[in-house]
Order: C-alpha cells, then structure tokens, then sequence
C-alpha cells in the first residue's frame, strides 16, 4: 500500500488472491478498514475463488458486495479460530501422552538420539558445556574452546554464543520435555540436576545485569559488521593496571570460525568519532542524478505510451488482415510491442524507486541535523534511548583496517555506513584525522 501511494506501484495493479482468507484471518470488525485503505490507493483486487472484483467503486455502488467480503472473512477468522483450538488441544494432548510413554518428536536436543530418545555418542559434548559453564566459564569462552578442539555445532558447523545458550538454556538439560509451555519432566535422561541447571541460569542472568551497563552499553548491537570476512564486530573487555578497556573485534576471528586477520578497534574512539560525524552521513551526495533521473522518467512514460499506441494499431490490423500469415507476423510484431513495454515499465519502476530514496534523504537532512545534538546528549543520560534512535536510521556499519593483520595504531581505518534510506557513506580514520569519501 506504501508503495502504490508513493508511486513504485502503479494503481492500476490488479493484486490476485485465491480467497479473502488469504487477505487476512484477524477479526473482521478490524480487517474491513484495512480492505477499504487498500481499495482507496486505486489498487483492484480480484478473488479467484469466488470469480469476485473487489474495487472502492463498486463496494460504495453496492453495500451487498461489502457485506459478502465481511461474511467471508469472519467464515476465515472463524476457521482460523478453530484451527488454533484444535492445534492448542492436540499439544495438550501431546504433554499428556508423554507423560505416560513416549511420543515421536521431530526435533530432539542433539545429545538425544530420536528414535530411542536415550543419550547418543554427542552427550559428553552437551555434558563438557554444562562444566565449563559451572567453572565461570562465559558463552563466548566456551564457544571458543569448543572451536579450538574441532568439536562441531549441533547444526554441524562452528560454535557460537547462540548455540551455546541454546544448550545452556535447554531444560531437556535436567530431563524435561517443554510442549508448548507444558513441562513434561523425568522424559529425557538427565545431564546434570534441575538444580544444577538453575544456578547456572542465575549465575548467566547476573552476569549480564550488570549495574554499570546502562552507563557502557554498545550503542550499535547488531549493526556491526567486519569489512574482511563480514562476522558480527562484538565488544570484548579487558582490565590492564586498573583501568577497563573496550575494544570491537571480530567474531568470526575470535571464535576461530574463520581466517579473518582484522584488528580490533577501540569501542570509545569508535563511538566519539561516530556520533561527532553523525549528522553529515545521511545527507545525500550532491550530483545530478536525481535531475536526470526526473528526465529519464518522463521520456520513459512518453515512450510507453507511444508504444502502447502502436500495439494497439498492430492488434487492429489483425483483425483486418487477410491471412492466417498476415495475422501471425503482426501478432508477433504485438508481442515484441509488449516485451519492450514490460522492459520500460520495468525501467520506471527502479527509476521512481531511486526517487523515493533520493526524496526520503534529502527531506530528512533536517532531522537528522537536529538529531545529532539530541543524540550526543542521549549517549550520556540514555543510552537505550540512543540505540534506539540510531537503529531507526542505520542498516550496518562495515569496519575496515588496511595493512590488516597489524595492530599498529597508525593504520588508516575506514567505516561505512548503510543507512535506512539506501545510502552509504564512508568515511576514513588515520592519524591526520577525519574525511569523508563519499
């Protein structure tokens, strides 16, 4: 709908469902408005099932064509209703029988084989876990270990944070099988003791609240990438003569999961030069492209529509022609017409699609300039507040050393930054200072 008021799709789409069930199941008292909003950007929607057009026109010309669309889609909610009353009885049903035998699971923990539900030959990995975890151990570390000995991922691959809390949070861990909420426990041979498993759960949850992390916190979780192998940058601490250090490194290279040689970088000096550059990396580059792109529209739609002339000529003169050849060189002379319309459709399709980028930047340039202070100011008082406001805007930030592999502090760094909007923007670090590439 956002995209036929902003002129990516045409209005004249006819949007093809096989039944209003597929439009939506929610209520129908709040499905209705959005079908109405839907018929108002032009759009025409057609439902093969029933043979139905569903148009605004034809909807305010017959209130009865309105009140078949609401007897469907209420026989949809209805439907969908009683669908997930019946899924909901039949995993009630499920913890039941489990609870007096065995049911067939298509997912079990990796450390149980499926068929017997016993323990396989992987338990000792799972049992490795739980005692590096008990040790102090944290979720990298032991990710780490276990990458450094070879030892393969439940999925068959390296070792991550994820899959080592997954493990760790398991409750099939002491024994017990979760259906849906419903705790079926004794199922599963047990690793460890459930009380085991609980002091390794408080031990985990206090280890990340800690006090001062509303006053450290990674104000880019999840936008970080490495620019060499493209892992996750994550923020790794160290203490040296009383003072903390924090440092961004990569992922991949220190879970050992690839050959990445990228250095860290300093987590403060990162944030510092961010937020100081902040309002100038969404302001478009200023060129010609979108003048020229304002042109290239309009010849295209003169184009299309000299086209769509000469088609209809053609397809006129077929059914004046005398002969079934006659007739079959212009039909295909109207369909190479047809291919070369689709192809310059096509053409300004992506065309107002780089507008709408090029339009939605510029008019934030504004926001964005104001935001910068508000942001400066956020980093200090909130910093949830500020991860916020800075993933509205950010897709990723790719980081970048040259001479990588070194750790030398006067190595040029680069970052580039994707935003929301589409556009990217470098920018360089070396010890001369800051500036923009573009």
């Amino acid at each position: 709908m956002e995209d036929v008021r902003s002129g990516v799709i045409s209005s004249e789409t006819i949007l093809l469902l096989e039944n209003l069930d597929r439009f939506t199941r929610t209520n129908p008292v709040d499905a209705v408005p959005i079908l109405i909003n839907l018929l108002r950007t032009g759009l025409t929607l057609v439902t093969l099932q029933d043979e139905r057009v569903h148009t605004l026109s034809g909807y305010a010309d017959n209130t009865m064509h309105l009140m078949m669309s609401l007897m469907s889609m209420q026989a949809a909610h209805d439907y969908s209703a009683k669908l997930s009353k019946r899924v909901s009885e039949e995993w009630g049903n499920r913890a039941n029988r489990a609870r007096q035998g065995r049911v067939r699971m298509s997912k079990v923990p990796f450390w149980i084989d499926r068929e017997t539900q016993k323990l396989n030959d992987r338990a000792a990995i799972a049992k490795s876990v739980f005692e590096m975890a008990k040790s102090g151990a944290g979720q990298r570390a032991i990710a780490n270990a276990l990458n450094l000995k070879g030892v393969p991922s439940p999925s068959g691959r390296t070792w991550s944070k994820s899959s080592v809390q997954d493990t760790l949070d398991s409750p099939a861990t002491y024994g017990s099988l979760m259906v849906k909420g419903d705790e079926v426990k004794g199922y599963y041979p047990a690793l460890i003791t459930e009380t085991e498993w609980l002091a390794i759960q408080q031990r985990n949850r206090m280890r990340y609240r800690n006090p001062q992390a509303a006053n450290t916190a990674n104000l880019f979780p999840r936008l970080l990438r490495c620019g060499v192998c493209g892992s996750p940058m994550n923020v790794s601490t160290t203490n040296s003569r009383g003072k903390t250090w924090r440092y961004l490194a990569c992922e991949g290279r220190a879970l050992r999961r690839t050959n990445c040689t990228a250095p860290n970088w300093r987590y403060d000096e990162f944030e510092e030069e961010f937020l100081s550059t902040f309002g100038s990396l969404a302001v478009p580059i200023p060129d010609a492209t979108a003048a020229a792109e304002v042109d290239r529209t309009s010849g295209l739609e003169d184009d299309v529509r000299a086209l769509e002339a000469k088609r209809a000529n053609v397809l006129a003169g077929v059914q004046e022609a005398d002969t079934a050849d006659a007739r079959k060189v212009l039909l295909d002379m109207a369909s190479g017409l047809s291919r070369e319309i689709d192809a310059k459709r096509g053409e300004l399709i992506r065309l107002r699609e780089s507008l709408a980028r090029h339009l939605e930047a510029t008019n934030s340039v504004a926001d964005i300039a104001a935001d910068r202070e508000r942001l400066i100011q956020l980093a200090k008082e909130d910093r949830p507040e500020a991860q916020r406001l800075i993933s509205n805007l950010v897709e990723r930030i790719d980081l970048e050393t040259d001479g990588t592999g070194s750790a030398s502090r006067n190595a040029m760094r680069r970052y580039t930054v994707t935003m929301r909007n589409g556009w990217s923007h470098a920018r360089v670090i070396d010890p001369g200072g800051v500036g923009e590439e573009g």
